[in-house]
C-alpha cells in the first residue's frame, strides 16, 4: 500500500476517475462526485489563497494498492472528508490517524495550542460514525445533507412575476454582477449597489475541464435601476461521463429572499439538466436549507455528521 500527496498535474485525472467509479458503483454521494473535486480545486482553493489560508488541494492524500486508488483524504477548508473503496473499509482508522497528523495546517490553533479537528462522515456509512465516537470525536448538532433530483423525471415550470427573467450562462453577460450577487447572498451585510470584489475565484473556475459542459443560472429583475439586477444565482457543474450534476453555490440576494425566486431558479436548473441528459442532480445543504431544496423538488439522500475532537 502506497500513501502519497496528490500531484495535480500527474494525479488529477486518476482521482477524478476514482471518484466517478465510486459514484457509478454506489449511485450515491458517499464519495464525492468529480464535480465537487473540481469546485474545490478550481474555485475554493482560490478563495482560500485570497483569504491567506492554505489550499485544501495541497492536503489531498491518496492510498494506492497496486497503483489503484483505494482511499483518499479530501479536505474542504477546515473540515476533512475521506473516501474509501468498498472492500477497503479497514483503512478508515489509519486514514483518520494520518489526517490528524498531516492535515493540521488547515486548522487554526487555539490559545492553548490545540486545534478543533473536524471530520465529515455520511450516516449511511455506519462504521465511520461508530469509529469516530469510539475515538473521542463528538458530533455537532448541525448536520449536512445530500439532496438529489432526477431531472429526466421532473415535470416543473419556472413561474416568475412580470418583469423577472431566468437566463443561463452567457445569456446574461455581466459576470461581475453574477459573481457579486452570489457573494452577497451569503453575506447580505455587503449589499451595496457599488459593491465589487476580486473575481479571482469566479475566473479560476473557468480552468476546470468540466467548465465547458457546465452552466450558470440566474434570475434578473428588469424592474430595478440597481446596477446589480441579479436576484438569484447558481452554478451547476456537469459531468457528462457519469451523467450527474452538482449545484454549488446557490444564493439569493437579501432583498429577493422569501419570494420564490430560489425555487424558480432550481426548477430552471432541473429543466436545463434534463435538456443536457443529466440523470441525477445533487446539491449539498445545511440544516435549514434542506427544507428549501425539498420544497423545490429535491429528495434528501443522506445525512452527514460533523464530528470534532481537540488535538495538538
Amino acid at each position: 500500500m502506497e500513501i502519497k500527496r496528490l500531484n495535480l498535474e500527474a494525479d488529477l485525472k486518476k482521482l477524478e476517475d476514482y471518484l466517478r467509479s465510486q459514484y457509478l458503483e454506489n449511485k450515491n454521494m458517499t464519495s464525492w462526485l468529480p464535480e465537487r473535486l473540481h469546485d474545490l480545486i478550481f474555485r475554493m482553493d482560490t478563495q482560500h489563497t485570497d483569504a491567506g489560508k492554505p489550499k485544501s488541494s495541497n492536503y489531498i492524500f491518496l492510498w494506492e494498492d497496486n497503483n489503484e486508488i483505494v482511499g483518499c483524504i479530501l479536505p474542504d477548508g477546515d473540515a476533512i472528508y475521506m473516501s474509501v473503496k468498498k472492500g477497503y473499509e479497514d483503512l478508515y482508522k489509519s486514514i483518520v490517524s494520518y489526517a490528524e497528523e498531516n492535515c493540521k495546517p488547515l486548522f487554526e490553533k487555539e490559545e492553548d495550542g490545540t486545534i478543533k479537528f473536524v471530520i465529515i462522515a455520511n450516516d449511511s456509512l455506519k462504521y465511520r460514525r461508530e469509529y469516530l465516537e469510539q475515538d473521542g470525536y463528538e458530533r455537532e448538532k448541525a448536520e449536512d445533507y445530500d439532496n438529489y433530483v432526477y431531472p429526466q423525471e421532473v415535470d416543473v415550470t419556472v413561474n416568475l412575476p412580470e418583469g423577472f427573467e431566468l437566463l443561463y450562462g452567457d445569456e446574461y453577460t455581466d459576470e461581475v454582477n453574477k459573481w457579486s450577487a452570489c457573494h452577497m447572498g451569503f453575506h447580505p451585510e455587503l449589499e451595496n449597489t457599488n459593491f465589487r470584489n476580486d473575481m479571482g475565484a469566479y475566473n479560476s473556475r473557468k480552468k476546470s475541464p468540466m467548465y465547458k459542459d457546465s452552466f450558470e443560472c440566474v434570475i434578473i429583475d428588469e424592474n430595478t435601476d440597481d446596477i446589480n439586477d441579479v436576484c438569484s444565482y447558481c452554478f451547476v457543474y456537469v459531468d457528462k461521463e457519469s451523467k450527474t450534476a452538482f449545484v454549488e453555490p446557490v444564493s439569493t440576494r437579501k432583498p429577493y429572499q422569501g419570494k420564490g425566486f430560489g425555487k424558480a431558479m432550481m426548477h430552471g436548473v432541473m429543466l436545463k439538466c434534463k435538456e443536457l441528459g443529466v440523470e441525477k442532480c445533487y446539491v449539498n445543504s445545511y440544516d435549514w436549507r434542506r427544507n428549501f431544496y425539498n420544497a423545490s423538488g429535491f429528495t434528501t439522500e443522506d445525512t452527514i455528521g460533523i464530528y470534532h475532537k481537540k488535538i495538538r
